[in-house]
């Protein structure tokens, strides 16, 4: 019997209690299979269901008490001691990968957050080597208004000494007139 494909990541998550992401470590680890149909992931309902039924197992194991209230007596037998050791056991192995799943999952947790705090080092460094945009447009402004004084100071610099050198030609053709016609005063008189 072939597998039904019926099941998105979020409602398998939601169903199990757990994050997508854990899903998606699932799906990586083999522990469940998967189909994507126009870009959307879907996992076979019966393997949904079985791993529930695992969770569920595996809680009401960890929440049942083991430990019954020991005897003043010595009358305990040693197969119930040999179970009770080895029930121990069992339940020591099953914290023992969960806490080894948890630790995988912070692991990978650790390197996410090393990536992001170089990447932000990366960043911060960049930023302090940049110009900020208000400082480097307001820099800008002011070169622009001073270039605009500049140039205003030059136009009226050459205004200036056109001025100056109209008034120059006009007093030499005076001075020019003038002595001519001393000369020419000085000649006939």
């Amino acid at each position: 019997m072939s597998k039904m494909y019926n099941v998105t990541r979020e409602v398998a998550a939601k169903s199990l209690n757990i994050s997508t992401r854990t899903i998606d470590r699932y799906i990586k680890n083999g522990k469940l299979s998967y189909k994507k149909i126009a870009n959307k992931v879907l996992l076979a309902k019966e393997e949904v269901i079985e791993l529930k039924q695992e969770f569920a197992a595996l809680h009401q194991e960890l929440n049942t008490e083991i430990v019954n209230q020991p005897n003043n007596t010595h009358t305990t037998s040693m197969a119930n001691k040999w179970d009770l050791e080895n029930s121990i056991d069992q339940k020591v192995e099953k914290f023992f990968l969960i806490f080894k799943e948890k630790e995988k999952m912070l692991e990978e947790k650790n390197k996410v957050i090393f990536v992001l705090q170089q990447r932000v080092s990366e960043l911060e460094s960049k930023i302090q080597h940049m110009v900020a945009l208000p400082d480097y447009n307001k820099e800008k402004q002011e070169a622009i208004i001073e270039k605009q004084k500049l140039e205003e100071k030059i136009g009226q610099l050459k205004g200036m000494i056109k001025n100056e050198k109209l008034k120059n030609l006009i007093f030499i053709w005076l001075s020019l007139i003038f002595i001519i016609v001393a000369g020419f005063f000085i000649l006939k008189g």
